[in-house]
């Protein structure tokens, strides 16, 4: 192999390495400075990804925004459908209240609590 390769594979496993760190390291800290509020729905979409080489996959989005010490903040997450039921009774719709986890230190990290804990 030449260099520009082993050094592409390099950076790429770098980039995993700090993506994989950081998401543990915001869950972490959910978990340790975890305080729960609502939020409201802003918006939801979905998309849809089907292909001849895998199964149909379809996502949903839901935009919330809450408010925590006189500031807003918006977050958006993706609910894959076969997990909806573990978020929601029915399908929320704008203006629908949810209850988050958001990080008492860091407020920008939340996420929507299941309300299914299977």
């Amino acid at each position: 192999m030449n260099k520009k390769i082993l050094g592409l594979i390099a950076v790429l496993v770098v980039a995993i390495g700090i993506l994989a760190f950081n998401t543990y390291y915001k869950k972490e800290a959910l978990i340790k400075n975890g305080a729960v509020t609502t939020a409201v729905i802003a918006k939801i979409s979905t998309n849809k990804i089907d292909n001849e080489f895998s199964p149909t996959v379809e996502n949903i989005h839901i935009k919330y925004k809450y408010v925590i010490n006189t500031k807003e903040y918006t977050k958006t997450q993706e609910i894959s459908r076969h997990e909806h039921d573990l978020y929601f009774v029915k399908t929320g719709k704008i203006g629908d209240s949810v209850t988050i986890t958001y990080d008492a230190k860091n407020p920008t990290n939340s996420k929507i609590e299941k309300i299914n804990k299977k």
